[in-house]
């Protein structure tokens, strides 16, 4: 079995919106098999085709045949429905598991809850515990608006900052030898794999992690829960982070942070295989970015429910030229939550200051995390 994602581009005289509902009718009607094999059409979307210079219809199919067959396949009933001449229908990608790709309306009525979820209501959906748990089964993220105020950033900034002067000063005293920003370094307290992007541990009892435990946490202690189906402290602890990228710092490769489990399900072939077959969240991330995010300083761009499929690393570029990525271009203060299985990279930074973003790493307590850091500590020395 494999995902087939075609692209159909009408070329003249055919409106891309009429086209759409039409075309995918024709498919789900017509190419229902290919050299005796069942084609299942999953979902479908749009996209700009650069090639062509308009915007291109994805028709994304599960199946045993051939890719090559199957898009002549398309391509014919395409013809029939379009004309010889009106369209260009070609192969964008194939992969060993269904390929996301963006919803008709775009995510933010998916993803976004519009305040900080400070309380129990989400306007227009459910408590907003639930909604979270669901949004984040779904998806693998979602987002909230001013988590944390103004003010709190400021202060949460600057004892962050503190931090990373702190330890950089170790650094430049323990390791004469290592570059800060080009060299790869693995210590207890902080890694880097160069390329001016660092992940800086935050120290118990530090003024920067008292104020997550005890403010933060007040406020998301019962979503936290309700997703990881833990008490905190009990079912599920934490680790604090701040991961700060540097002017200069380069796009990232997309990556999960972490795997999924051996002998956990994923969502399988099945397009809504995720709502009863993919196994629950072990672990999950918490973002709360210290400055504004845009194009200049950069951010985390997403490819939202790649957490279901284990099939799809390396295939994170599939996800920019379909459009349905999930630029992370927000306000200070806000949270971005998303499943530790979920694909994603940071954005260069081309601006001319540090951008650092607060991370909460939750998780079961039977989870280790090991492939960030490594066991020389720089303060105990």
């Amino acid at each position: 079995m494999h995902c087939i994602l075609i692209g159909v581009t009408p070329l003249s005289g055919i409106d891309s919106e009429d086209a759409a509902s039409a075309l995918w009718n024709t498919l789900t009607q017509q190419v229902e098999t290919v050299d005796d094999f069942t084609v299942n059409w999953v979902a479908a979307s749009t996209s700009y085709d650069e090639d062509v210079g308009k915007t291109a219809q994805l028709f994304c199919a599960t199946t045993d045949a051939s890719v090559d067959d199957v898009v002549e396949e398309t391509s014919r009933a395409v013809s029939v429905a379009l004309g010889d001449d009106c369209h260009n229908c070609e192969l964008w990608a194939s992969a060993p598991a269904i390929l996301p790709l963006r919803p008709s309306a775009g995510y933010d009525n998916n993803l976004l809850i519009q305040h900080g979820g400070r309380n129990n209501e989400v306007p227009g959906k459910t408590s907003c515990e639930g909604w979270a748990a669901s949004t984040m089964k779904e998806w693998g993220m979602f987002v909230q608006t001013a988590l944390i105020d103004a003010g709190e950033v400021r202060q949460l900034r600057i004892c962050i900052n503190e931090e990373i002067a702190t330890i950089e000063k170790l650094i430049q005293l323990h390791r004469p030898d290592i570059t800060i920003g080009k060299d790869i370094m693995s210590f207890a307290e902080i890694a880097s794999r160069g390329n001016e992007r660092f992940d800086l541990l935050i120290r118990p009892r530090s003024k920067a992690y008292d104020f997550v435990e005890h403010t933060v946490l007040g406020r998301i202690a019962p979503t936290i829960e309700r997703i990881l189906d833990g008490r905190v402290n009990e079912d599920v602890d934490f680790d604090i982070s701040v991961v700060y990228s540097k002017p200069g710092a380069p796009h990232q490769g997309w990556h999960a942070d972490g795997d999924h489990q051996r002998g956990a399900n994923d969502a399988g072939w099945e397009a809504d295989g995720w709502k009863n077959r993919l196994a629950e969240p072990y672990a999950m991330c918490l973002f709360i970015p210290l400055i504004d995010l845009n194009d200049d300083t950069g951010y985390t761009q997403f490819w939202p429910a790649s957490h279901r499929y284990r099939g799809l690393m390396g295939f994170g570029p599939v996800s920019e030229i379909t459009g349905a990525t999930w630029n992370g271009k927000c306000e200070a203060g806000d949270a971005i939550w998303y499943d530790y299985r979920l694909m994603h990279r940071g954005m260069g930074n081309t601006s001319e200051v540090v951008r650092p973003v607060l991370q909460v790493l939750f998780k079961k307590k039977w989870y280790v995390e090991e492939r960030n850091y490594g066991t020389e500590s720089l303060r105990q020395r």
